[in-house]
């Protein structure tokens, strides 16, 4: 298999972001030190919007440092290895305070959660202004590690996105940009 372009890797990382809703998100503390959390995603083009409440960890890290990463994987058994495909984001997170753009952070989970059809978890949903102990943030990506096993085993890319993070803009070879020596063909 050819190696995929742009709009073949964008459109292969959106759909990854739509069918998979749980993530490991890092955060940094005040010490620098990162910590990881899992979590729920919902997908709105390349940004992701995560749910918590005010009185966790998370929330804090991100208010003091909105640098985060997160990781998001189709996985399988042994014998599904050949069909892997992974993302590392590195992002910024951003505290929703504008009750249109709460508003569409509910939009999306909703639509990409059908479980959350049963629950009120949203329904009470406030800015923080408001002392809503539940809050979203989005984090919009920076640049990130792709994966995809199914082009060959450990084909990756590392992209770089545009400034609100809505596309990416390159593709460069994991291995040039780590400078990790590939055997001469």
């Amino acid at each position: 298999m050819t190696a995929p372009t742009l709009p073949e890797v964008s459109q292969a990382i959106g759909d990854l972001l739509r069918q998979e809703e749980i993530a490991t998100l890092a955060t940094i503390d005040d010490d620098g030190a990162p910590s990881a959390s899992t979590m729920h995603i919902a997908a709105d083009g390349f940004s992701v919007y995560v749910h918590t409440f005010t009185y966790n960890r998370k929330y804090t890290e991100m208010l003091t440092e909105p640098r985060v990463s997160y990781a998001v994987a189709h996985l399988g058994s042994y014998e599904e290895r050949f069909q892997v495909y992974s993302l590392q984001v590195k992002g910024r997170a951003k505290l929703l305070t504008d009750p249109a753009d709460i508003g569409r952070a509910v939009q999306v989970s909703t639509e990409q959660f059908p479980w959350l059809a049963d629950t009120s978890m949203y329904d009470n949903i406030k800015t923080p202004d408001d002392y809503s102990q539940q809050v979203f943030f989005r984090i919009d990506p920076i640049s990130a590690l792709w994966t995809d096993n199914r082009v060959r085993l450990l084909w990756r890319t590392i992209l770089e996105f545009t400034p609100d993070g809505s596309s990416a803009t390159t593709m460069r070879p994991y291995d040039e940009v780590v400078g990790r020596r590939t055997a001469q063909h």
